[in-house]
C-alpha cells in the first residue's frame, strides 16, 4: 500500500526536482557567476592599472631627482639642448657610484628632453615614458631649472 501511495505521489511530480526547475536554477547561477567573474576581472585590470601608474610615477621622480643629484650635467650651459632617450637596455649614465634609474619593466622607452627658454634663462626638462613602441605617452612630466651647471 505505502508502495503504491509514494509511487503515485512520485507520479504526481510531488518529489524531486524536475527538468525545467534544474535547468532555470542552472541558469540563474550561470549568470551570477558571469556577473561575479566580470567584476573580478574588471578590478584585475584597474588594479594592473594602478600598479603601472605608480610605477611610472615613481620611476619619473626617481628619474628627476637622479638628474638633480648630477646637477643636470647634460643641462649645462657649454652642452646645447637635446633630447636623450631609455630603453630597457641602453642610454643609461652613472654618476661615480650611482647608476641611472632603470625604466619599469612593463614600458618600453623613455625620452629626456631639455629645451632652451628665452627669457629667463631657463632650461625646461620633460621626461616622457612609453608604453609600447607605437604608443601614446603614458606619462609625461615638466620641470624649468634655472641653476643648470655641473656640480
Amino acid at each position: 500500500m505505502r508502495r503504491r501511495r509514494r509511487r503515485a505521489g512520485i507520479l504526481r511530480g510531488q518529489a524531486g526536482f524536475t527538468l525545467v526547475e534544474l535547468v532555470v536554477s542552472a541558469t540563474v547561477l550561470a549568470l551570477m557567476a558571469t556577473t561575479v567573474l566580470g567584476g573580478l576581472l574588471y578590478g584585475m585590470t584597474e588594479a594592473r592599472r594602478g600598479k603601472l601608474r605608480a610605477e611610472a610615477a615613481a620611476w619619473v621622480q626617481a628619474e628627476l631627482d637622479y638628474l638633480r643629484v648630477q646637477g643636470y650635467s647634460f643641462l649645462a650651459d657649454d652642452v646645447a639642448a637635446g633630447t636623450r632617450t631609455l630603453t630597457q637596455s641602453s642610454g643609461y649614465t652613472t654618476y661615480g657610484d650611482l647608476a641611472e634609474p632603470r625604466i619599469p619593466a612593463g614600458f618600453d622607452r623613455a625620452v629626456i628632453r631639455a629645451e632652451d627658454v628665452a627669457a629667463p634663462p631657463l632650461r625646461k626638462l620633460t621626461v616622457t615614458l612609453y608604453e609600447t613602441p607605437e604608443s601614446p605617452p603614458y606619462t609625461i612630466l615638466s620641470t624649468y631649472v634655472a641653476n643648470f651647471s655641473t656640480p
